[in-house]
């Protein structure tokens, strides 16, 4: 059953620039209503995922597991901590990029590989890896739409004061400058006549 990956081999491992990419600038804030929508499908891509991690697991597909488990496991911090969002930036990038070189894989075996992709007789095993090693890239590409489509909400809700605009009016720097007037004091420090020392 491994014959299935043994074709991609010199594509499997994904650039060092892969994981040092930079993270965009996102204002602070709760989620929005859309973005927690969309929490039910990064579940199911999730377990889709999951899924896919297993099969490479067991066609001995380390360096596609390693990365496959880095998806899930952004997939999966962004869902238990309310949608949060610098994990799911990460969930979206790291799709974009699994999804390219699962892509290139596919289109690898499809061409190179003397077995089709499925194949009844070849038994189960084989025909499950198929199926997964065709998911891992339509999975990730999806999860880099929804990651691209939250990330226009945020922005949009940003920009118009909404539930991810920067900060409150409370945490507000305050001005001290000249417009700022101090409040009037109704201390007086001295008053009545002054009293030389022995007139008493």
């Amino acid at each position: 059953s491994s014959r299935l990956f043994e074709a991609a081999n010199n594509v499997s491992a994904l650039p060092s620039w892969a994981m040092v990419i930079p993270m965009p600038s996102v204002a602070a804030g709760p989620p929005t209503a859309f973005t927690m929508s969309m929490s039910r499908y990064i579940v199911g891509l999730v377990a889709v995922q999951v899924f896919c991690l297993v099969m490479k697991l067991m066609m001995l597909d380390f360096m596609g597991s390693l990365y496959c488990g880095i998806l899930v496991g952004c997939g999966y911090y962004a869902v238990a901590n309310d949608m949060n969002f610098q994990a799911l930036m990460m969930y979206g990038m790291l799709g974009l990029i699994n999804g390219i070189f699962d892509l290139v894989r596919v289109l690898d075996v499809l061409f190179k590989s003397p077995v089709w992709i499925f194949d009844p007789s070849m038994g189960v095993m084989y025909n499950l890896g198929s199926l997964a090693l065709i998911l891992a890239p339509i999975t990730g590409f999806i999860g880099a739409f929804i990651v691209y489509k939250v990330y226009q909400d945020q922005n949009a809700a940003g920009s118009s004061g909404g539930a991810y605009s920067n900060l409150s009016a409370a945490s507000q720097p305050v001005s001290y400058g000249a417009a700022q007037s101090a409040p009037k004091s109704n201390f007086q420090t001295f008053s009545g006549e002054g009293q030389k020392l022995g007139d008493a």
